[in-house]
């Protein structure tokens, strides 16, 4: 779960930036797409956007199982039969991805990212950021919880000045 919440933490950022980005009025070309495959895959999203439906369906066997605990051995055999059915998107989400990265790059630009992020440095580098992503949501995670505690005393005593107790 802790790979999965990494990736898709990863996978978020990748998807803010590329929203962000100013889109090219030329569709990319058929090689631009496929480098940005490459280059999406060398930083691990495709194996973010694999892990989705597996953790989506551990989420719903966890849940049933709360619900209806004598079902277990036959529903994991559902799901697991299941799982293809709904993997079959995958591929869209990943192709329709590298699309919105190509369309923002040049193929040289898309060229010199593979080979940066297929080098060692590269390597290195997406493991690291994976890792910060790791810190990131255990310390955003303590962050949010103490701060939510701090808005509701706040506005509790805000709301208290102009005469609402809650």
């Amino acid at each position: 779960m802790k790979l999965v919440l990494r990736r898709g933490i990863a996978a978020a950022v990748v998807a803010a930036a590329l929203a962000a980005g100013s889109a090219s009025a030329a569709e990319p070309s058929p090689a631009q797409i496929d480098l940005a495959k490459k280059i999406l895959f060398a930083v691990g999203l495709k194996a973010s956007i694999d892990q989705i439906v597996p953790a989506m369906l551990g989420q719903l066997q966890g849940q049933l199982l709360q619900i209806h605990p004598e079902m277990g051995k036959p529903l994991h055999e559902t799901l697991v039969a299941l799982e293809p059915e709904f993997s079959k998107g995958e591929e869209d989400v990943f192709t329709d991805t590298a699309r919105a990265l190509a369309n923002r790059l040049t193929v040289d630009q898309l060229q010199q990212s593979l080979t940066y992020f297929q080098s060692e440095a590269g390597k290195k580098y997406t493991q690291a950021q994976a890792d910060a992503l790791d810190a990131l949501g255990a310390s955003g995670a303590a962050w949010r919880q103490k701060l939510t505690g701090v808005m509701l005393d706040r506005t509790r005593e805000e709301m208290k000045k102009k005469g609402f107790n809650f």
